[in-house]
């Protein structure tokens, strides 16, 4: 199973470093249409890539328990967690602090009308990036 994993966010890599956005996201969770089309701004093409759970990947590549969320996207080899606003993202790109991982929306914020996002590190921590309408 580990080489399961390690194969699939291998591969997962490899696809995002060409500007490209893969979204994993179990069979449980449906991605709101809005979300969708504001991630097609900022990526080339974005897949969606229903899985059984998404679990071991979001272990293996280092999002913290407290800050995960439903699906887990990949682009330009980092993690975005849940459905972070774009805006965010194109904050993180403009100066993505060192050994960052990549940024959160936790489950929690998803009904909120303004959401924190959070960015996380390969060391575990994690901490406030900016909130969000």
């Amino acid at each position: 199973m580990k080489k399961l994993i390690f194969l699939i966010v291998a591969s997962i890599s490899l696809f995002a470093n060409k500007g490209e956005m893969q979204i994993l996201q179990p069979f449980s969770s449906t991605c709101p249409k809005a979300w969708l089309d504001d991630m097609k701004t900022i990526a080339k093409n974005v897949e969606i890539v229903t899985v059984k759970s998404n679990k071991g990947i979001k272990r293996e590549v280092g999002v913290p328990v407290e800050i995960q969320s439903c699906n887990t996207s990949f682009l330009n080899d980092f993690v975005f967690e849940g459905n972070v606003p774009v805006k965010a993202i194109k904050e993180f790109f403009l100066s993505t602090p060192k050994d960052a991982i990549g940024l959160a929306l936790p489950a929690a914020q998803n009904d909120k009308t303004i959401k924190t996002v959070y960015i996380f590190f390969d060391n575990e921590k994690y901490e406030e990036f900016g909130k969000y309408k």
